[in-house]
C-alpha cells in the first residue's frame, strides 16, 4: 500500500508515522511545502483528554511528546482586571509547535517515512498514483480546493477579528482576559507553553474594531494598542509577532470527507474555532481514527467508509459546539455588561450545549461554591 500525504504539519506527520508503524509494507510519502524548521504560531495545547488518546494510540510517541510538554494548571477568567480561578481537573499540556514538529519528524524518519520539504504540490493529480491521498494541508488545503465541489466545501466569515502573538510572561494556566474598550470589547486568550513563553491570541468584536480605529491602524499600531490595553496581563512586556496579521476567522466545513481515494483530515476537513480547544489535538485524533480504520479493513474504500462513520459524528458535535462558542464571543461585550465576574465566568463556561450548570457543578466544584457564596453575599 502506498499513501501520499499532502502537508507535513502535526496531523500529516502523525498519520504517516502511525501508518508506517502499524500497517505492514505500507509506503508513506509526505509532501511539505515549507522547510523542516518552518512554523507559524507559538505553542499549541494538547488537552488532558487529547493526551490520553495519544497515549492509547501509541505509547512511544506519547512519551516523547509528553517530555516536551508543559502541564497547565487551572483556568483563570479576568473581567476588566478582576480575576477568578476555575478549579478542576488540570487542563492538559502545551507544547512549542516547532518542537512538536521536530519530534514527529524524527519519529517518521525512524520508521522510514519519506518526507519531501520545499515540495509545494499545486496540482494534486501528481499524487494520484498512490492507493490513498490524504489532505492534511490545513485550512487552505490544496487538495480540498482542487475538488471543492466533490467535497462539498462551505465557509463563512465572522465579524470578530483576531491575531496570534507570543509573549514572554509568567503564568501557570490558560487565561481569558476580557476588557472593555471603545464601544466594544477585547479578549486576550493566553497560556504558557514553556517556563518563559506564552501563546497570546488577541480578539476584538466589530464595535471595538470600529470605535478604536483598528480599520485605519497598521498591524504595528494594533499591536501597540493591545500592549497598552493588556499591560497588566503582559506585566509591561511587549508582544512578539510571527506573521501576526489581524483577520476575521473563517469557519470551513465539508459535507463529504472522501472523494474517491482522497480523504481530508484536520483543518482541511473542518476548521474548528480556537475558542473551543486545540485544533492540533483534534487533527491528530483524525490521524489516529484513519489509521485505525486502514489497519482494520481489507481495502481503502472500506477503510474510508469506516473512518467517516466513526469520526464524523464526533466532528459534527465539535462543529456545533464551535458555532455556539464563536457566537458567544461575537456578542461578548453585551455578555460582559453589568455582570459580576462570577456570573460572567459561569456564562462563559456554559456557552455551549456541551456544558450546563449541573455538569459545571461536578467538574468545577470549587468555582461553583465561590459562585454560591458570592450570590449569598450580594
Amino acid at each position: 500500500m502506498k499513501i501520499n500525504v499532502l502537508g507535513g504539519g502535526p496531523a500529516g506527520l502523525y498519520l504517516a508515522y502511525l501508518a508506517r508503524k502499524r500497517i505492514p509494507g505500507c509506503e508513506v510519502h509526505v509532501h511539505e511545502r515549507n522547510a523542516a524548521d518552518a512554523t507559524f504560531g507559538f505553542g499549541v495545547v494538547l488537552a488532558g483528554r487529547g493526551m490520553a488518546k495519544l497515549e492509547a494510540a501509541d505509547v512511544e510517541s506519547f512519551e516523547r511528546i509528553k517530555a516536551i510538554s508543559r502541564m497547565l494548571g487551572h483556568q483563570r477568567i479576568i473581567l476588566n482586571g478582576e480575576a477568578i480561578e476555575i478549579e478542576g481537573a488540570e487542563y492538559g499540556g502545551a507544547v512549542e509547535r516547532l518542537k512538536l514538529l521536530n519530534v514527529l519528524q524524527t519519529l517518521c524518519e525512524e520508521q522510514g517515512v519519506r518526507i519531501s520539504y520545499h515540495d509545494d504540490v499545486t496540482d494534486p493529480t501528481l499524487l494520484e498514483e498512490a492507493d490513498l491521498v490524504v489532505g492534511a494541508d490545513g485550512a487552505n488545503s490544496t487538495l480540498r480546493n482542487a475538488y471543492n465541489e466533490e467535497f462539498g466545501t462551505y465557509s463563512s466569515s465572522l465579524t470578530n477579528a483576531f491575531s496570534w502573538y507570543g509573549a514572554e510572561c509568567d503564568g501557570n494556566g490558560p487565561t481569558l482576559s476580557f476588557r472593555t474598550a471603545g464601544k466594544g470589547a477585547f479578549c486576550a486568550h493566553y497560556y504558557p507553553y514553556t517556563d518563559t513563553m506564552c501563546t497570546f491570541v488577541m480578539e476584538c468584536d466589530i464595535a471595538a474594531w470600529q470605535s478604536c480605529g483598528f480599520e485605519e491602524k497598521s498591524d504595528d499600531e494594533r499591536q501597540a494598542f493591545c500592549e497598552e490595553l493588556f499591560q497588566e496581563d503582559l506585566g509591561g512586556r511587549k508582544l512578539i509577532s510571527n506573521n501576526s496579521v489581524w483577520r476575521n476567522f473563517e469557519p470551513v466545513g465539508n459535507r463529504n470527507w472522501v472523494h474517491g481515494h482522497r480523504v481530508l483530515i484536520g483543518d482541511a476537513v473542518r476548521r474548528a474555532h480556537f475558542s473551543i480547544g486545540s485544533g492540533t489535538r483534534i487533527a491528530m485524533e483524525d490521524s489516529i481514527a484513519l489509521v485505525d480504520a486502514i489497519a482494520e479493513c481489507q481495502d481503502i474504500p472500506s477503510a474510508l467508509e469506516t473512518y467517516v462513520a466513526r469520526r464524523k459524528p464526533k466532528a459534527d458535535n465539535l462543529l456545533s459546539a464551535a458555532r455556539e462558542s464563536y457566537t458567544w464571543y461575537e456578542d461578548m461585550a453585551k455578555r460582559m455588561a453589568g455582570k459580576p465576574v462570577h456570573d460572567f465566568a459561569l456564562d462563559y463556561l456554559t456557552r455551549t450545549s456541551n456544558m450546563d450548570v449541573a455538569r459545571a457543578t461536578v467538574e468545577y466544584p470549587g468555582f461553583m461554591a465561590q459562585l454560591d457564596c458570592a450570590k449569598a453575599a450580594s
